[in-house]
């Protein structure tokens, strides 16, 4: 035998992938409803947004000193109130015809939420 490496090793490999595969199933469990209430716009949306129309750190910082966006630090803060204990992952602008934040960040359950907010007003549109 190949895992024979004393008393009891064969059964200790038995019981490890048990476990595995409950883990594995539990994790499928989460991921296919998770999955299933995406709504078809989003993932659209996120495959026709060119990864060029993000702005770089100087086009922000210029597009804000002009007044076109709302600082980041407003919508990160709103974003704050609406998930209170919430840690800011990241935070980008991104351009196009209706400029947006994606504030990205990590509840504190755990998941990690993506908070979409127009960025000339800083009004939150939506989460994915």
């Amino acid at each position: 035998m190949l895992f024979r490496t004393g008393s009891g090793a064969p059964g200790k490999i038995a019981v490890m992938l048990k476990h595995l595969i409950i883990i594995a199933g539990a994790f499928s469990a989460f991921a296919v409803p998770a999955a299933a209430q995406a709504k078809p716009d989003d993932f659209a949306m996120a495959q026709t947004r060119d990864p060029r129309d993000r702005y770089t750190p100087s086009e922000a910082r210029d597009a804000r000193r002009q007044g076109d966006v709302v600082p980041a630090l407003r919508v990160i803060s709103t974003v704050r109130q609406r998930y209170p204990g919430a840690d800011v992952l990241d935070a980008e602008l991104e351009g196009g015809a209706s400029p947006r934040y994606v504030i990205k960040i990590l509840t504190r359950d755990g998941r990690r939420v993506d908070v979409v907010a127009d960025a000339r007003t800083g009004q939150i549109l939506y989460e994915r």
